[in-house]
């Protein structure tokens, strides 16, 4: 992995880690709002500090692929309750 590489995902990482942090502040006030997003932030976090191996890459690729598959759907979805005829 180059070096530019390297540098880009230890700055994604401490990002990562700072928005873990400050969302775990934030949740010890709201913890019903707050603490879902802690938790997939630091799921983010776990998955960018994976990504220094190679075989992880391929394995983030097809999560991502998932992961826009599922948004999708739950917009149709959500579109479809919203607007559905009384």
């Amino acid at each position: 992995m180059k070096n530019k590489e390297k540098d880009t995902l230890l700055l994604m990482a401490l990002a990562v880690f700072g928005t873990v942090l400050a969302s775990s502040l934030a949740s010890y006030l709201q913890v019903i709002v707050v603490l879902p997003l802690t938790i997939a932030v630091f799921l983010v976090m776990i998955l960018t500090w994976f990504l220094y191996k190679k075989k992880v890459i391929h394995w983030s690729e097809k999560l991502e692929t998932l992961a826009m598959i599922i948004v999708l759907v739950s917009l149709i979805l959500s579109f479809i309750y919203l607007f559905r005829p009384s």
